[in-house]
């Protein structure tokens, strides 16, 4: 919305034909709509869509206030915040004043036309600190390139703070649980025995991290952990939204008579009376006000996604957290690409090393080999993480690279790089586009080759790919399927059961960001990528769609590359964020017996207990 500061309607109508010009704006009968509008003002018509909330500060420099305030972005909001001599953090979006909540909504009312009746006060207490400097690590991929606009670099905004707001919590370990129950379930066959410790593991902490690789069932591994712990109380799983259908079917799975609500979907009403509450992170922002809405434990799938301070989402669920007795952080894949990405992990569910500020974290346990394998050492009884290793009925993934010189040349890819008119980003984003227009002949070629009982996926990193290929392979008359990001959450699990039932659909074409997590393709045996993600840990994520539990196949990762492109620089960034990940995560893998080494312990109906000796050990 736009927000004109006239009251004359003539005026504000000058504005407007002004502004849409030239453009198919229906603007016949502006005159008397703006008339009435200023005749019978709507003070509340925007100012409760403007999701004002006021936070208690408990730790951070204090010295400014207080007390912090949060807005989607106002005019007259920022100059009640100004005449109460705020200080702006950019990265919590907040300002913080030297006033009490009672002073902040006077001052809101008066200048904004804010009520306090749409201003939120938080009871819980949050944390303000600086956000620390990921530092500069170098990057093997430089492009000649424009230098960015005047004043968008660091210093551009100097009067402003860095900080940004979480909320810190407790940690609770040993707690007991129902050893009956779990052996029940592995002896039904509902659990596999490694499932089983990976459920004690989280049951028995108050806040744990499931970091299993991909495939090994983490979700279900979650749901029987999260109901044990709850018991009769309600669990509230945060995802991406292309997954929560994939969490409704695997709850009933184990739990057929669950009640399980939908944020957004059911009315909040609706929500209380449910036992399962499953929302995006897009929606969290809802719940936070939901203060009747009591959970016993909070499930946040795919947890990576939090590794922004800044983000309104990582927010939210601190938010969340600091009142949910039991929170869980579900990821394959904790570290993307620095150290320091953890600590919002470690601080939603409580671990010690939550409780350091970021800056004091990243000096004790990043940028070194020697600080990475003190994190590792640190978060051992924390994370739990199994290779695939466990799975003995699982086949082998083997990744080959594939050398591509093009026919049509490389003619575009140089004529963008040699553009000098364009930015480092924007330049990068372009080539990378290019190369996958390159590489669309292979991946056909790949795709009309396949045997009779072989199948194919795809992973573009750009939508434009996906189109291009679909229509590619329709007029070769191979039947595919795909899933983009704009797809609707029904149209996407279409798409995937429609791969996995259907022997005819050969290819499946998706981008990595939305087809690359959550969804299970066994049906492949062949996965090939044009374009490498940015990180290893995605790049494996998204593979393993086709590499995971209920695969009886050889999988083959095939990643065509054109020499002297950047490709080759991605190849080398991968390297470098692989070092960092293994000396981290997989140095860290559960000290459960036998699990670094991948076996299979086995846990009998009668040997539970000892099974719980053994972790308490």
């Amino acid at each position: 919305m736009w927000m004109l500061e006239v009251n004359d309607a003539g005026r504000a109508e000058q504005i407007l034909q002004h502004a849409f010009a030239g453009q198919f704006v229906d603007l016949e009968r502006i005159d008397v709509t703006l008339r009435a509008a200023v005749a019978a003002p709507q003070q509340d018509y925007f100012t409760q869509l403007l999701d004002v909330q006021v936070f208690l500060l408990a730790k951070g420099d204090l010295s400014r206030g207080r007390y912090a305030v949060s807005f989607s972005y106002d005019p007259l909001c920022v100059r009640a915040m100004r005449s109460l001599g705020g200080y702006f953090h950019k990265h919590a979006s907040a300002w913080q004043v030297r006033a009490t909540p009672e002073q902040i909504q006077e001052r809101l009312q008066s200048i904004a036309g804010v009520v306090p009746e749409f201003v939120f006060v938080h009871e819980q207490p949050v944390v303000i600190e600086d956000l620390a400097s990921t530092g500069n690590q170098g990057s093997p991929i430089s492009v000649p390139s424009a230098p960015p606009p005047a004043g968008s670099g660091p210093g551009a905004s100097e009067e402003e703070g860095s900080g940004f707001l979480s909320t810190e919590r407790g940690h609770v370990a040993d707690l007991p649980y129902d050893a009956a129950a779990l052996a029940a379930m592995v002896a039904c066959e509902t659990l596999r025995d490694y499932q089983a410790e990976g459920v004690i593991h989280m049951l028995r902490q108050s806040g744990a991290c499931m970091g299993d690789d991909m495939g090994l069932g983490k979700s279900r591994q979650t749901v029987v952990a999260s109901r044990m712990a709850a018991g009769t109380g309600r669990v509230l799983i945060v995802c991406p939204a292309s997954l929560r259908l994939n969490w409704e079917r695997e709850i009933r799975m184990i739990y057929p008579d669950a009640r399980i609500g939908m944020v957004g979907d059911d009315r909040m009403a609706t929500l209380q009376g449910c036992d399962w509450v499953i929302g995006n992170y897009e929606r969290m922002g809802g719940l936070v006000r939901e203060t009747e809405l009591d959970f016993a434990v909070m499930a946040v799938d795919e947890a990576h996604y939090l590794k922004e301070y800044q983000s309104g989402r990582t927010r939210n669920v601190f938010l969340l957290a600091a009142r949910i007795e039991r929170c869980y952080v579900v990821t394959g894949t904790p570290l993307l690409n620095r150290e320091v990405e953890m600590h919002t992990l470690l601080r939603i569910t409580g671990h010690e090393l939550g409780h350091l500020t970021l800056a004091e974290f990243r000096k004790g346990f990043a940028g070194a080999p020697e600080k990475r394998a003190a994190l590792a050492e640190a978060i051992k009884g924390w994370m739990i993480r199994r290779s695939k290793s466990v799975l003995k009925d699982l086949g082998s993934k083997e990744r080959q690279m594939r050398y591509l010189s093009p026919a049509v040349g490389l003619d575009a890819y140089k004529e963008i790089y040699g553009d000098m008119s364009l930015q480092a980003m924007p330049k990068i984003v372009r080539l990378r586009k290019a190369l996958e227009t390159l590489k669309i002949p292979f991946l056909v070629e790949t795709a009309e080759s396949l045997g009779e009982d072989d199948k194919l996926i795809i992973f573009c990193e750009y939508m434009s790919t996906v189109e291009a290929l679909k229509q590619a392979l329709d007029a070769m008359g191979v039947r595919s399927v795909s899933l983009v990001g704009a797809d609707s959450t029904k149209k996407r699990q279409a798409a995937v059961d429609a791969f996995q039932a259907d022997a005819g659909i050969k290819v499946f074409i998706g981008t990595t960001m939305a087809a690359g997590v959550g969804i299970t393709l066994t049906a492949a045996n062949i996965v090939a990528f044009a374009s490498m993600p940015w990180t290893p840990a995605l790049m494996r994520q998204a593979e393993d769609r086709a590499y995971r539990l209920g695969q009886k196949r050889d999988v083959l990762v095939l990643v065509p590359v054109i020499p002297g492109t950047i490709d080759e620089g991605v190849l080398q960034l991968q390297e470098n964020k692989r070092t960092t990940e293994e000396e981290v995560i997989e140095a860290a893998k559960s000290a459960l017996p036998g699990a670094q080494r991948g076996e299979v312990r086995c846990v009998p109906l009668e040997a539970v207990q000892e099974a719980d000796a053994l972790l308490a050990n």
